[in-house]
């Protein structure tokens, strides 16, 4: 293969003047040879050297032979060619190889008398050069592969900062292309604030000095990367040429960075804010690392702890749970997590603390547990609220069960969550026929918009509402119940559901039935008393007339007689009608005033809400029963409850007091109304007299009556303005009947 073609030296001019490896000839095994033309033919007439003996040639195989009966057939054709132009005054080089040697070979013509004669020719061994060459080839595609498939961006900056060389990496880096790279300076990628600082980055590599440094880059696209690079100088013959840079885009690893530092000062802080107790503890050294909750809470600092601390047993835990606490940290150790433990705690001071403990193992960098981390909440107040919401609850349970009131608790939409077992005496069903059922079904038809117009207003207001309704019981009959809703509010401050608490209200309808008809025949009595009282007096004074006449008549006797007769009569019938005002045939009973006094609270506890007033009740315990006719005494407890709410329009209070003074037991009845004028005190209890704008003093006369025939006494005390007590002093032994 020709490589270049020299000009063609002049006649005589020697041969090594033209060839471009003189200076390296002699390093190089060589040979020499020279060829001429002989009729047509070319043939060697010379050839000598190292070179020759390693083409494994020699002297009787080639000289006077032709070219063809040298070489092979190929390198011949090329050889005659080559031979055939030098012939004709041309001076080449060539390089080719012979027998697996690499070589270059020079040949010029020889002039004789001003014509070429023969050809000479210079061939020297390339073996070596070639081998550098292909190291140099194998180095420099190393060192492509290297810059093209590096994640570094690699590039080189010429002495005026220039792009020359640049990888795939720099070119994503940037955003720019490998063309608009190599055709502009590092400038348009650095930000405005930085560039100084840049330019005394460059110039210090220049000044042969390589370091890292850390900046942000601005793309083709606008966007900022954060990188770090380093800048190290090209030297070449202890002259630079240039820098050499490697640039890292360091962005992410930046954000994930600062968000590892955000994350940790938040843990940090959460850690020390935090109102638990966390403590980590090291299993290497057993040092130990506390939050300052756990110094308030358990009374010992950090550096105490890490002054006496031979183990990883903190000394909070008691002697009577350390076997536990080994127990829970043997699974923390073992990579496990223990979580809101319920044990027992201890702190410097030696009190023992209730609390809620979790543990959790902490890794090395090798994968190994290194640590544990304790956190612990004080949960004592918490046990203390759960026993007394269990005692509460059971006591409410207790209550609710053994209650005669009926007690439930319903959703909105009428599904029955809870009915207490007193449902079987007030309805006569278990409790467990509502389950899945609509409470609605078990009411009478006429009642149900009642109830849903009350269920309504107790969601909208959110206040407990109250209204009777009848319900049918397990015999068939409707039974009427006078109900309490209160609404149950949710966390959105909604109500979810009502308890309703029922009574039976049958009995007291008939109790206030038998005082309204007992009310009546005492004015009835009274009225008779009065005009029976009114009529006798004119006839005791007729008879005393009739009687005296008679004396003293003389004839018509037996008129007299008819008159007496009639008047006498007259008399008997007033005498019956004076019975209405007698009391009724006593029946002396052993009765506790307490359940009494809570029953007739229970009948006129619905005019009092209605009025706004509040009915406090209290009584000594242990106290005796006696011996009365409990209806009329019902009838003047009734009486003095109804006066005292009576006495309060505008609401107030009223506090009933039951107790025991000697031989007597005492009810009192005291309200804060208007109170009653001293001069009309003596005169209350008498017939038609009363302080009340409507009333007819009948009601008090009765009470006064049932009293006196009990052998006890009513006793009144009243300021104006501040309010009344009346005092029901009954005996306790006076009226046991003879037979007990």
């Amino acid at each position: 293969m020709v490589h270049n073609v020299p000009a063609i030296p002049a006649a005589g001019e020697n041969i090594w003047r033209f060839s471009p490896f003189k200076t390296g000839i002699s390093r190089q095994k060589s040979m020499t040879f020279r060829f001429i033309k002989q009729d047509d033919e070319i043939i060697m007439t010379e050839s000598q050297g190292e070179l020759f003996d390693m083409f494994g040639l020699k002297q009787e195989n080639v000289l006077q032979k032709r070219i063809e009966d040298i070489f092979p057939q190929d390198m011949a054709v090329f050889k005659r060619e080559v031979y055939e132009r030098a012939l004709k005054g041309e001076s080449l080089t060539y390089e080719s190889k012979l027998n697996g040697i690499p070589f270059l070979a020079a040949i010029g013509p020889i002039y004789k008398d001003g014509a070429v004669s023969e050809v000479y020719g210079f061939c020297v061994d390339l073996s070596e050069r070639v081998q550098v060459e292909t190291q140099l080839a194998e180095s420099e595609q190393r060192f492509r592969s290297l810059m093209d498939h590096n994640i570094d961006a690699l590039f080189s900056l010429d002495l005026d900062g220039k792009f020359t060389t640049v990888n795939k990496a720099c070119t994503d880096l940037t955003g720019y292309s490998e063309t608009e790279l190599l055709n502009m300076t590092f400038d348009p990628l650095i930000m405005p604030e930085r560039k100084s600082i840049a330019i005394e980055q460059f110039n210090d590599a220049l000044n042969g000095n390589s370091k890292m440094h850390e900046t942000r880059i601005r793309q083709k696209n606008g966007e900022i990367r954060q990188i770090t690079f380093t800048l190290t100088p090209i030297i070449v013959l202890n002259k630079i040429h240039g820098v050499f840079g490697i640039a890292k885009d360091v962005t992410a690893k930046r954000e994930a960075e600062k968000e590892l530092r955000e994350t940790k000062d938040l843990l940090e802080s959460v850690i020390y804010h935090s109102s638990d107790a966390i403590s980590v503890v090291h299993l290497t050294n057993y040092s130990v690392k506390v939050n300052p909750a756990f110094e308030l809470i358990y009374g010992w600092s950090q550096s105490e702890l890490n002054d006496d601390l031979s183990s990883h047993m903190l000394p909070i835990v008691p002697k009577d749970k350390a076997a536990e606490s080994e127990r829970l940290m043997t699974i923390v150790k073992h990579g496990g997590y223990v979580k809101g433990v319920e044990t027992i705690r201890l702190t410097k001071s030696g009190k023992r603390l209730n609390v809620s403990l979790s543990l959790s193992p902490i890794y090395g960098e090798n994968g190994d547990v290194v640590a544990l981390s304790a956190i612990s909440r004080d949960i004592t107040e918490k046990k203390l609220k759960e026993k007394a919401l269990k005692e509460s609850e059971e006591k409410y349970r207790i209550i609710a069960e053994n209650t005669t009131d009926l007690i439930g608790v319903v959703d909105l939409e009428g599904n029955v969550k809870y009915f207490s077992p007193s449902n079987r005496l007030l309805l006569g069903f278990d409790p467990s026929i509502y389950d899945g059922k609509k409470i609605q079904g078990f009411f009478h038809s006429d009642d149900r918009p009642k109830v849903k117009f009350a269920i309504n207003e107790m969601v909208q207001t959110q206040k407990p509402v109250k209204f009777e309704v009848r319900c049918k019981h397990a015999h068939g009959h409707w039974v009427t119940l006078e109900a309490n809703a209160t609404p149950i509010i949710n966390d959105l401050d909604q109500p979810e559901s009502c308890v309703v608490v029922a009574r039976d209200l049958t009995e007291r309808k008939k109790t206030e039935e038998m005082l309204r008809k007992s009310d009546k025949l005492s004015v009835l009595g009274q009225l008779a008393a009065g005009v029976a009282h009114e009529i006798r007096n004119p006839l005791t004074s007729i008879r005393g007339f009739l009687q005296l006449l008679q004396s003293k008549a003389s004839e018509d006797k037996d008129y007299y007689e008819i008159m007496l007769s009639e008047i006498d009569r007259i008399n008997s019938i007033v005498g019956e009608f004076m019975l209405l005002a007698k009391p009724q045939a006593m029946n002396f009973t052993k009765t506790d005033l307490r359940d009494l006094l809570r029953h007739v609270i229970s009948i006129l506890d619905t005019q009092a809400i209605l009025t706004n007033v509040q009915i406090y009740f209290e009584s000594e315990p242990d106290l005796p029963e006696i011996w009365c006719v409990d209806n009329q005494i019902k009838q003047v407890f009734v009486n003095m409850l109804k006066n005292a709410i009576e006495a309060m329009p505008t609401g107030g209070s009223v506090h009933i007091h039951l107790r025991k003074q000697e031989n007597h037991v005492i009810a009192s009845f005291i309200d804060h109304g208007c109170g009653i004028p001293e001069e009309r005190l003596a005169t209350l209890g008498e017939p038609f007299y009363t302080t009340k704008d409507k009333g007819t003093g009948l009601g008090l006369m009765i009470c006064y009556k049932i009293v006196e025939n009990h052998h006890g006494k009513i006793l009144i005390d009243s300021k104006i303005d501040e309010g009344t007590t009346f005092s029901i002093m009954l005996p306790i032994h006076k009226n046991k009947p003879v037979s007990q």
